[in-house]
Protein backbone atom coordinates (compact mmCIF):
# COMPACT_ATOMS: atom_id res chain seq x y z
CA UNK A 1 0.00 0.00 0.00
CA UNK A 2 1.12 3.49 -0.99
CA UNK A 3 0.50 4.86 2.78
CA UNK A 4 2.58 5.79 5.57
CA UNK A 5 0.32 5.70 8.64
CA UNK A 6 1.29 6.21 13.08
CA UNK A 7 -0.95 6.01 15.53
CA UNK A 8 0.19 9.08 16.97
CA UNK A 9 -0.45 9.70 21.14
CA UNK A 10 -3.14 12.03 22.76
CA UNK A 11 -1.53 13.07 26.23
CA UNK A 12 -2.85 14.65 29.20
CA UNK A 13 -0.97 17.36 30.66
CA UNK A 14 0.60 14.87 33.05
CA UNK A 15 2.16 13.13 29.97
CA UNK A 16 -0.28 10.04 30.09
CA UNK A 17 -1.73 9.01 26.81
CA UNK A 18 -5.39 8.78 26.49
CA UNK A 19 -6.20 8.30 22.65
CA UNK A 20 -4.40 8.11 19.51
CA UNK A 21 -5.24 9.70 15.87
CA UNK A 22 -4.19 8.65 12.94
CA UNK A 23 -1.13 10.06 11.39
CA UNK A 24 -0.89 9.38 7.52
CA UNK A 25 0.99 10.53 4.40
CA UNK A 26 0.13 9.30 1.04
CA UNK A 27 2.63 8.40 -1.56
CA UNK A 28 5.96 10.20 -1.07
CA UNK A 29 5.38 14.02 0.84
CA UNK A 30 8.45 15.26 -1.25
CA UNK A 31 7.44 13.27 -4.68
CA UNK A 32 3.76 13.84 -4.42
CA UNK A 33 3.40 17.02 -2.92
CA UNK A 34 1.62 19.08 -5.84
CA UNK A 35 -0.33 16.39 -6.13
CA UNK A 36 -4.18 15.99 -4.78
CA UNK A 37 -4.95 12.67 -2.33
CA UNK A 38 -6.84 10.58 -4.00
CA UNK A 39 -7.80 9.60 0.06
CA UNK A 40 -10.62 12.41 0.03
CA UNK A 41 -12.48 10.77 -3.02
CA UNK A 42 -12.24 6.81 -1.43
CA UNK A 43 -15.17 5.38 -0.63
CA UNK A 44 -13.40 2.85 1.42
CA UNK A 45 -11.29 3.73 4.48
CA UNK A 46 -7.55 2.38 4.42
CA UNK A 47 -7.57 3.70 7.52
CA UNK A 48 -10.49 1.51 9.27
CA UNK A 49 -8.97 -1.45 7.22
CA UNK A 50 -5.49 -0.96 8.67
CA UNK A 51 -7.14 -0.78 12.28
CA UNK A 52 -8.63 -4.03 11.41
CA UNK A 53 -6.11 -5.75 10.47
CA UNK A 54 -3.62 -5.00 13.06
CA UNK A 55 -6.13 -4.27 15.84
CA UNK A 56 -6.90 -1.51 19.04
CA UNK A 57 -4.33 -3.86 21.07
CA UNK A 58 -1.45 -3.07 18.93
CA UNK A 59 -2.49 0.14 17.66
CA UNK A 60 -3.69 1.89 20.64
CA UNK A 61 -3.86 -0.56 24.24
CA UNK A 62 -7.59 -0.19 23.23
CA UNK A 63 -7.71 3.29 23.90
CA UNK A 64 -9.93 5.70 21.49
CA UNK A 65 -8.79 5.83 17.99
CA UNK A 66 -9.38 9.06 15.62
CA UNK A 67 -9.83 8.02 12.53
CA UNK A 68 -10.81 10.39 9.56
CA UNK A 69 -13.78 10.23 7.37
CA UNK A 70 -15.11 12.14 4.73
CA UNK A 71 -18.00 13.27 3.44
CA UNK A 72 -18.40 10.60 0.87
CA UNK A 73 -17.04 7.96 3.40
CA UNK A 74 -20.27 9.24 5.66
CA UNK A 75 -22.59 8.11 2.88
CA UNK A 76 -21.44 4.66 3.27
CA UNK A 77 -22.01 2.20 5.38
CA UNK A 78 -18.81 1.98 7.71
CA UNK A 79 -20.12 0.40 10.65
CA UNK A 80 -20.50 -2.81 8.79
CA UNK A 81 -16.84 -2.59 7.77
CA UNK A 82 -15.82 -2.03 11.36
CA UNK A 83 -14.81 -4.91 13.14
CA UNK A 84 -13.72 -3.11 16.45
CA UNK A 85 -15.96 -1.74 19.62
CA UNK A 86 -17.51 1.11 18.25
CA UNK A 87 -17.04 3.20 21.41
CA UNK A 88 -12.95 3.29 21.08
CA UNK A 89 -13.64 4.61 17.48
CA UNK A 90 -14.09 8.52 16.51
CA UNK A 91 -14.55 9.82 13.48
CA UNK A 92 -12.70 12.61 12.74
CA UNK A 93 -14.27 14.76 10.32
CA UNK A 94 -12.58 16.21 7.75
CA UNK A 95 -12.59 19.84 7.12
CA UNK A 96 -13.88 20.00 3.79
CA UNK A 97 -17.36 18.30 4.93
CA UNK A 98 -19.91 20.59 4.27
CA UNK A 99 -22.87 20.31 6.86
CA UNK A 100 -26.08 20.33 5.43
CA UNK A 101 -29.15 18.30 5.88
CA UNK A 102 -27.97 14.68 4.71
CA UNK A 103 -24.63 14.98 6.23
CA UNK A 104 -26.67 15.69 9.84
CA UNK A 105 -28.59 12.55 9.24
CA UNK A 106 -25.36 9.99 8.32
CA UNK A 107 -23.85 11.83 11.39
CA UNK A 108 -27.15 11.20 13.50
CA UNK A 109 -27.44 7.59 12.00
CA UNK A 110 -23.29 6.65 12.97
CA UNK A 111 -23.91 8.66 16.34
CA UNK A 112 -26.78 6.33 17.25
CA UNK A 113 -24.93 3.22 16.60
CA UNK A 114 -22.64 4.06 19.23
CA UNK A 115 -19.63 6.16 16.96
CA UNK A 116 -18.05 9.21 18.75
CA UNK A 117 -17.10 12.67 16.79
CA UNK A 118 -14.43 14.95 16.53
CA UNK A 119 -13.90 18.28 14.58
CA UNK A 120 -11.28 20.37 13.64
CA UNK A 121 -11.54 24.15 14.71
CA UNK A 122 -9.76 26.77 13.07
CA UNK A 123 -10.83 29.96 14.57
CA UNK A 124 -14.52 30.04 13.70
CA UNK A 125 -16.89 28.12 16.25
CA UNK A 126 -19.78 28.53 13.66
CA UNK A 127 -18.03 26.58 11.37
CA UNK A 128 -18.70 23.33 13.34
CA UNK A 129 -21.68 23.92 15.40
CA UNK A 130 -24.04 22.26 13.28
CA UNK A 131 -22.05 19.01 14.35
CA UNK A 132 -22.08 20.30 18.09
CA UNK A 133 -24.65 17.23 19.27
CA UNK A 134 -22.38 14.90 17.84
CA UNK A 135 -19.24 16.16 19.06
CA UNK A 136 -16.77 14.61 21.88
CA UNK A 137 -13.51 16.00 21.04
CA UNK A 138 -12.42 19.33 19.47
CA UNK A 139 -9.13 19.75 17.46
CA UNK A 140 -7.59 22.94 18.12
CA UNK A 141 -5.32 24.14 14.85
CA UNK A 142 -4.77 27.45 15.56
CA UNK A 143 -1.77 29.97 16.42
CA UNK A 144 0.24 28.62 19.67
CA UNK A 145 -0.26 32.19 21.63
CA UNK A 146 -4.21 31.81 20.59
CA UNK A 147 -4.69 28.23 22.10
CA UNK A 148 -5.61 29.23 25.86
CA UNK A 149 -8.16 32.06 25.08
CA UNK A 150 -9.78 29.57 22.07
CA UNK A 151 -9.58 26.52 24.40
CA UNK A 152 -11.96 28.92 26.91
CA UNK A 153 -14.10 30.04 24.02
CA UNK A 154 -14.78 26.14 22.42
CA UNK A 155 -15.43 25.01 25.96
CA UNK A 156 -18.02 27.18 26.72
CA UNK A 157 -19.69 26.18 22.98
CA UNK A 158 -19.05 22.35 23.58
CA UNK A 159 -19.20 21.96 27.24
CA UNK A 160 -19.81 17.90 27.05
CA UNK A 161 -16.46 17.95 24.67
CA UNK A 162 -13.03 17.14 25.02
CA UNK A 163 -10.53 19.84 23.60
CA UNK A 164 -7.55 18.65 22.24
CA UNK A 165 -4.17 20.89 21.41
CA UNK A 166 -2.79 19.80 18.11
CA UNK A 167 0.91 20.34 16.53
CA UNK A 168 2.26 21.46 19.93
CA UNK A 169 6.30 22.46 18.62
CA UNK A 170 7.97 22.10 21.87
CA UNK A 171 8.29 20.79 25.72
CA UNK A 172 8.78 24.72 27.07
CA UNK A 173 5.24 25.52 25.03
CA UNK A 174 3.35 22.63 26.73
CA UNK A 175 4.31 23.52 29.93
CA UNK A 176 3.44 27.11 29.44
CA UNK A 177 0.42 26.16 28.41
CA UNK A 178 -0.58 23.54 30.66
CA UNK A 179 -0.05 25.88 33.76
CA UNK A 180 -2.16 28.85 32.25
CA UNK A 181 -4.45 29.28 35.11
CA UNK A 182 -6.81 29.90 31.99
CA UNK A 183 -6.36 26.70 29.94
CA UNK A 184 -9.14 24.56 29.04
CA UNK A 185 -7.35 22.06 27.15
CA UNK A 186 -7.45 18.15 28.13
CA UNK A 187 -5.34 16.20 25.99
CA UNK A 188 -2.26 17.55 23.24
CA UNK A 189 -0.82 16.26 20.65
CA UNK A 190 3.65 17.12 20.13
CA UNK A 191 6.33 15.38 18.95
CA UNK A 192 8.49 16.47 21.78
CA UNK A 193 6.30 13.49 23.67
CA UNK A 194 8.23 10.88 24.97
CA UNK A 195 7.01 7.66 26.68
CA UNK A 196 7.79 8.41 30.65
CA UNK A 197 6.77 6.53 34.01
CA UNK A 198 4.38 9.08 35.94
CA UNK A 199 6.64 10.44 39.19
CA UNK A 200 4.36 8.87 41.17
CA UNK A 201 5.08 5.21 40.12
CA UNK A 202 9.03 5.60 40.23
CA UNK A 203 11.21 3.60 42.66
CA UNK A 204 14.17 5.28 43.43
CA UNK A 205 16.09 1.68 43.61
CA UNK A 206 16.63 -1.15 41.48
CA UNK A 207 14.23 -3.57 43.05
CA UNK A 208 15.97 -6.95 43.27
CA UNK A 209 14.21 -8.81 40.65
CA UNK A 210 15.12 -6.23 37.86
CA UNK A 211 18.87 -6.19 39.12
CA UNK A 212 18.35 -10.63 37.57
CA UNK A 213 17.09 -9.53 34.91
CA UNK A 214 19.97 -7.30 34.30
CA UNK A 215 21.82 -10.14 35.15
CA UNK A 216 20.49 -12.59 32.27
CA UNK A 217 20.34 -9.83 29.68
CA UNK A 218 24.20 -9.89 30.23
CA UNK A 219 24.48 -13.18 30.32
CA UNK A 220 23.02 -13.99 26.56
CA UNK A 221 24.28 -10.63 25.18
CA UNK A 222 27.52 -12.38 25.49
CA UNK A 223 29.38 -13.37 21.77
CA UNK A 224 29.38 -17.25 23.20
CA UNK A 225 27.26 -17.19 26.15
CA UNK A 226 27.63 -20.49 28.62
CA UNK A 227 23.85 -22.27 28.36
CA UNK A 228 24.38 -23.28 32.01
CA UNK A 229 24.74 -19.80 33.00
CA UNK A 230 21.63 -18.86 31.32
CA UNK A 231 19.39 -21.50 32.89
CA UNK A 232 21.07 -20.81 36.42
CA UNK A 233 20.41 -17.42 35.99
CA UNK A 234 16.50 -18.39 34.59
CA UNK A 235 15.77 -20.39 37.55
CA UNK A 236 15.33 -17.47 39.78
CA UNK A 237 12.74 -16.28 38.29
CA UNK A 238 10.05 -18.88 38.01
CA UNK A 239 7.51 -17.25 35.51
CA UNK A 240 10.27 -16.82 33.12
CA UNK A 241 11.50 -20.32 33.34
CA UNK A 242 7.90 -21.49 32.67
CA UNK A 243 7.26 -19.33 29.50
CA UNK A 244 11.14 -20.81 28.44
CA UNK A 245 9.52 -23.80 28.35
CA UNK A 246 6.10 -23.12 26.88
CA UNK A 247 8.33 -21.51 23.97
CA UNK A 248 10.57 -24.50 22.89
CA UNK A 249 7.77 -27.08 23.84
CA UNK A 250 5.55 -24.96 21.08
CA UNK A 251 8.28 -24.18 18.35
CA UNK A 252 8.05 -27.02 16.62
CA UNK A 253 11.67 -28.29 16.18
CA UNK A 254 10.59 -31.31 18.09
CA UNK A 255 8.39 -34.30 18.64
CA UNK A 256 8.65 -35.24 22.14
CA UNK A 257 8.60 -32.95 25.11
CA UNK A 258 11.08 -31.12 26.72
CA UNK A 259 11.73 -32.00 30.23
CA UNK A 260 14.02 -29.51 32.13
CA UNK A 261 15.68 -26.31 31.27
CA UNK A 262 19.22 -27.43 29.85
CA UNK A 263 17.74 -29.27 27.34
CA UNK A 264 15.26 -26.40 26.38
CA UNK A 265 18.04 -24.56 26.00
CA UNK A 266 20.66 -26.93 23.92
CA UNK A 267 16.98 -27.15 21.44
CA UNK A 268 16.33 -23.81 21.08
CA UNK A 269 20.16 -22.50 20.36
CA UNK A 270 22.00 -19.28 21.15
CA UNK A 271 20.50 -16.80 18.68
CA UNK A 272 16.57 -17.66 19.61
CA UNK A 273 17.29 -17.92 23.25
CA UNK A 274 18.84 -14.38 22.99
CA UNK A 275 15.80 -12.67 21.14
CA UNK A 276 13.73 -14.64 23.72
CA UNK A 277 15.57 -12.96 26.72
CA UNK A 278 15.36 -9.31 25.55
CA UNK A 279 11.86 -9.98 24.36
CA UNK A 280 10.81 -11.54 27.75
CA UNK A 281 13.02 -9.28 30.32
CA UNK A 282 11.96 -5.85 28.71
CA UNK A 283 8.64 -6.99 29.19
CA UNK A 284 8.83 -8.30 32.69
CA UNK A 285 11.06 -4.78 33.43
CA UNK A 286 8.00 -2.80 32.43
CA UNK A 287 5.46 -4.57 34.67
CA UNK A 288 5.86 -1.78 37.01
CA UNK A 289 5.52 0.82 33.93
CA UNK A 290 2.45 2.28 31.75
CA UNK A 291 2.41 -0.54 29.23
CA UNK A 292 2.68 2.27 26.81
CA UNK A 293 6.11 1.69 27.31
CA UNK A 294 6.14 -1.87 26.53
CA UNK A 295 4.55 -1.02 23.24
CA UNK A 296 7.07 1.11 22.20
CA UNK A 297 9.93 -0.43 23.32
CA UNK A 298 8.71 -3.75 21.17
CA UNK A 299 6.85 -2.26 18.13
CA UNK A 300 10.06 -0.17 17.87
CA UNK A 301 12.47 -3.48 18.26
CA UNK A 302 10.13 -5.23 15.37
CA UNK A 303 9.75 -2.15 13.30
CA UNK A 304 14.25 -1.37 13.42
CA UNK A 305 14.85 -5.67 12.46
CA UNK A 306 12.33 -5.18 10.00
CA UNK A 307 13.87 -2.16 8.45
CA UNK A 308 17.34 -3.62 8.35
CA UNK A 309 17.64 -5.38 5.08
CA UNK A 310 16.24 -1.26 3.46
CA UNK A 311 18.89 0.25 4.65
CA UNK A 312 21.37 -2.63 3.74
CA UNK A 313 21.66 -4.01 7.33
CA UNK A 314 20.63 -7.49 6.86
CA UNK A 315 23.35 -8.81 8.66
CA UNK A 316 23.05 -6.94 11.92
CA UNK A 317 18.58 -7.21 11.78
CA UNK A 318 19.41 -9.12 15.37
CA UNK A 319 21.18 -6.16 16.99
CA UNK A 320 18.70 -3.79 15.53
CA UNK A 321 15.61 -5.50 17.02
CA UNK A 322 17.95 -5.48 20.19
CA UNK A 323 18.63 -1.71 19.67
CA UNK A 324 15.16 -0.70 19.30
CA UNK A 325 14.17 -3.01 22.35
CA UNK A 326 16.65 -1.38 24.75
CA UNK A 327 15.64 2.43 23.44
CA UNK A 328 13.83 3.14 26.45
CA UNK A 329 15.91 1.38 29.20
CA UNK A 330 16.61 4.45 30.69
CA UNK A 331 12.63 5.19 30.87
CA UNK A 332 12.54 1.83 32.42
CA UNK A 333 15.21 1.96 34.75
CA UNK A 334 14.65 5.42 35.40
CA UNK A 335 18.12 6.31 35.22
CA UNK A 336 20.00 8.39 32.75
CA UNK A 337 21.00 6.32 29.68
CA UNK A 338 24.35 6.88 30.17
CA UNK A 339 23.90 5.08 33.59
CA UNK A 340 21.74 2.52 31.73
CA UNK A 341 24.19 1.13 29.47
CA UNK A 342 27.00 0.89 31.93
CA UNK A 343 24.79 -1.64 33.88
CA UNK A 344 23.89 -3.67 30.73
CA UNK A 345 25.95 -5.32 28.04
CA UNK A 346 25.24 -4.52 24.71
CA UNK A 347 27.33 -4.42 21.28
CA UNK A 348 28.95 -0.80 20.42
CA UNK A 349 26.79 -0.65 17.85
CA UNK A 350 23.75 0.15 19.94
CA UNK A 351 25.04 1.77 22.20
CA UNK A 352 26.91 4.11 20.01
CA UNK A 353 23.13 4.62 18.67
CA UNK A 354 21.33 5.13 21.97
CA UNK A 355 23.80 7.07 24.39
CA UNK A 356 25.75 9.47 21.79
CA UNK A 357 23.26 9.10 19.05
CA UNK A 358 26.07 8.47 16.01
CA UNK A 359 26.68 5.35 14.01
CA UNK A 360 25.27 3.64 11.11
CA UNK A 361 22.90 1.76 13.70
CA UNK A 362 21.50 5.37 14.59
CA UNK A 363 20.33 5.91 11.20
CA UNK A 364 17.52 3.80 11.39
CA UNK A 365 16.60 4.32 15.34
CA UNK A 366 16.46 8.44 13.83
CA UNK A 367 13.93 7.14 11.11
CA UNK A 368 11.91 4.65 13.27
CA UNK A 369 11.62 8.20 15.87
CA UNK A 370 10.89 10.42 13.14
CA UNK A 371 7.84 7.87 11.75
CA UNK A 372 6.86 7.88 15.29
CA UNK A 373 6.23 11.05 14.92
CA UNK A 374 4.67 10.98 11.99
CA UNK A 375 7.18 13.29 10.18
CA UNK A 376 6.49 12.80 6.61
CA UNK A 377 9.09 14.85 4.63
CA UNK A 378 12.04 13.43 6.63
CA UNK A 379 11.04 9.69 5.72
CA UNK A 380 10.62 10.67 2.78
CA UNK A 381 13.36 12.04 2.17
CA UNK A 382 15.62 9.52 3.92
CA UNK A 383 13.44 6.87 1.78
CA UNK A 384 14.57 8.69 -1.85
CA UNK A 385 17.72 8.66 -0.93
CA UNK A 386 17.97 5.22 0.32
CA UNK A 387 15.75 4.27 -2.55
CA UNK A 388 13.29 2.51 -0.18
CA UNK A 389 9.72 2.37 -1.39
CA UNK A 390 7.11 3.68 0.76
CA UNK A 391 5.17 -0.12 0.32
CA UNK A 392 8.09 -1.16 1.88
CA UNK A 393 7.96 1.25 4.56
CA UNK A 394 4.37 0.58 5.35
CA UNK A 395 4.43 -3.37 4.85
CA UNK A 396 7.72 -3.09 7.67
CA UNK A 397 5.43 -1.34 10.26
CA UNK A 398 2.37 -3.03 9.70
CA UNK A 399 4.18 -6.31 9.78
CA UNK A 400 5.74 -5.21 13.13
CA UNK A 401 2.41 -4.35 14.62
CA UNK A 402 1.02 -8.04 13.76
CA UNK A 403 4.16 -8.89 15.43
CA UNK A 404 3.46 -7.13 18.63
CA UNK A 405 -0.53 -7.92 18.70
CA UNK A 406 0.52 -12.41 18.06
CA UNK A 407 2.79 -11.48 21.21
CA UNK A 408 0.66 -9.92 23.69
CA UNK A 409 -1.85 -12.30 22.62
CA UNK A 410 0.00 -15.52 23.44
CA UNK A 411 -1.62 -16.79 26.69
CA UNK A 412 -0.64 -19.80 29.24
CA UNK A 413 -2.42 -22.59 30.89
CA UNK A 414 -3.37 -21.34 34.59
CA UNK A 415 -1.79 -24.28 35.40
CA UNK A 416 1.37 -23.58 34.45
CA UNK A 417 2.01 -20.36 36.14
Amino acid sequence: MNLLIVPKPLFTGKMQVEGYFMSAQYGNAILESTKSNPLDRAMDSPFIDFVNDVGLDALTQSKPIFIPVTQIQLFTELNKNITEETDKIVFLLNENITFDELVLERCSHFHGLGFKFSAIFRGRAEDILPVKPFISYVLLKVPLNNLVSYSGIIKNEFPNAEVVAMEISEKPVFDQIVMHRDSKIDLYDGAFYKVRIPTNAKQNALSPLKTNYIQLLNVVNQDDFDFQAFTRTIRQDTALAIQFMKLVNTAGKTRSEVKNLNQAAAMLGQKEIKKWVSTAVSNALCTDSPSEIMRLSLIRAKFCENLARHFEMGMAAENLFLMGLFSVLDVILDIPIEDAFKMVFVPPQIKDALVTQQGEFYIVLFFVQEYEMGHWKEISRIALVRNISIDQIHIAYKEALLWYSDLINMTFDQEDL
